[in-house]
């Protein structure tokens, strides 16, 4: 089969889906992308951080304008230079300096779904379930008749594509549960926090993360400033009241932290609960294959989903470009394996971390002295150096 007569089913129009949808028509491949959302703004999630391989990538398969779209609505380098760990009363205990290999992006997810979305036009179906398929040697046919080569679940964690596929789930709750809002400025914030991103360490084993988004450009789809606050613990399930259970939660914080939840904008308080991979490891071949938190879902507290879902993309949309499908799909599969593991391990220390922390005598230990003596250190590394 030559590339132009493949034809592709994507199950998603989240990040990774939309990008394997600009990847695919700019190989020349056939695509029409389906979800169940009602457009690109029907979405939560907060900031999103895409490191250079994957703003690289994006950069590769989106129109210019796109890639300067992104730029208006997100923002670079500079306001990524460091991260900082606090304690609860807002005191900062470690600043690590973030040095970048190349263009890196911090970027809303509403926007970034946004802009990823145009130029698709009647590529993606709004409003759109996909309730089951029958696979053969020759394809996949949808139960509304629709026939492709290769679908692809891109639905996310807990996707009921990939579930349907393999007869389990592929994600196990991590037993964290992530409640998160957006406070629009002005705040009294961290100073810390106009330079990069910050987490803040509390008693019990409660942990906060804080990003600011600052200025913004004139794109249509670019978000007013504000800041993102996420606190998250080990629980079972959320209240009712997310805004009352946060609070409750940081009961021992700083005044201003809790002046962030109270003034959250309305409706954009939610929870989150953390999710790994159930079991990732090689699925059976096929014309269904698995893209992004559908195969690997990852929590945020690395920072890595929405970067790993977009390499996920670009890398099938390449195998699909050179190869014979059956053989692209394996090639893509065994690649995947290569780097995904990874990136769910970076998001495993920060949750045992907090596990830890639960321990009255290794949080002060911790707040008082190993965070204060890293800090020092790494002063007297770069002593000399320009910030």
């Amino acid at each position: 089969m030559t590339v132009n007569a493949l034809r592709v089913g994507i199950v998603g129009a989240g990040i990774g889906g939309l990008t394997l949808a600009h990847a695919l028509q700019r190989r020349g491949i056939g695509v029409t992308v389906f979800e169940r959302d009602s457009g690109p703004q029907a979405t939560a999630g907060y900031r999103l951080h895409l490191p250079a391989t994957a703003f690289t990538a994006l950069a590769e398969v989106l129109p210019a304008a796109s890639v300067r779209a992104l730029r208006e609505c997100g923002a670079g380098n500079d306001s990524f230079r460091q991260f900082a760990v606090l304690d609860h009363r807002g005191r900062v205990r470690l600043r690590i300096p973030i040095e970048h290999a190349g263009e890196a992006l911090l970027i809303g997810r509403r926007p970034l779904r946004a802009v990823l979305a145009r130029g698709l036009g009647d590529v993606i179906r709004w409003n759109t379930t996909v309730s089951g398929w029958t696979a053969s040697p020759d394809g996949v046919e949808l139960a509304d008749g629709s026939r492709f080569d290769l679908l692809v679940a891109a639905d996310g964690t807990g996707s009921r594509a990939a579930r349907r596929l393999l007869g389990r789930s592929t994600a196990r709750r991590s037993g964290f549960i992530g409640i998160a809002g957006r406070s629009p400025l002005p705040q009294r914030i961290p100073a810390d926090l106009r330079r990069g991103l910050a987490f803040m360490v509390g008693p019990g084993g409660v942990g906060a993360f804080l990003s600011l988004h600052g200025e913004h450009g004139r794109d249509p789809a670019a978000e007013h400033p504000y800041v993102v606050w996420s606190v998250s613990a080990r629980l079972d399930d959320p209240d009712a009241d997310l805004a009352g259970q946060a609070h409750r939660l940081t009961a021992r914080w700083s005044d201003d932290f809790h002046t962030l939840i109270d003034r959250s904008e309305p409706g954009s308080v939610a929870a989150f609960p953390f999710h790994f991979p159930a079991a990732l490891g090689p699925w059976a071949s096929g014309p269904v294959t698995l893209l992004g938190d559908a195969v690997h879902p990852m929590p945020p507290t690395a920072g890595a989903g929405a970067g790993t879902a977009i390499l996920d993309a670009a890398y099938l949309a390449e195998d699909l470009g050179t190869r014979p499908v059956r053989e692209a799909l394996a090639a893509y599969r065994t690649r995947l394996l290569t780097y995904a593991p990874a990136a769910v391990d970076e998001a495993r220390p920060a949750l045992l971390w907090q596990r830890r922390l639960e321990n009255p005598m290794l949080y002060a230990l911790a707040v008082r002295l190993a965070l204060p003596a890293v800090d020092a250190g790494l002063r007297l590394v770069r002593r000399g150096r320009p910030w």
